[in-house]
């Protein structure tokens, strides 16, 4: 299997799953910033995770943390 085109795929995967749950759920911890080029110039969608700005790739898994 050629590794860009699965990258590609889980990336656009990723991303798909963390704008349903941004329709879905309010939280003030993430927030989609765009899709522009990261730092090796690859068109990237960007999220604000806390106070960090990371790219899709960067985004393991969506897990909820319950409030105490």
């Amino acid at each position: 299997m050629n590794n860009e085109v699965y990258t590609t795929n889980r990336n656009e995967l990723m991303h798909q799953r963390l704008q349903a749950w941004l329709r879905e759920n309010k939280s003030d911890d993430v927030e989609y910033l765009g899709y522009y080029d990261d730092v090796l110039g690859q068109p990237n969608y960007w999220y604000r995770i806390g106070k960090y700005d990371v790219t899709v790739d960067c985004i393991e898994d969506i897990t909820l943390a319950e409030e105490e």
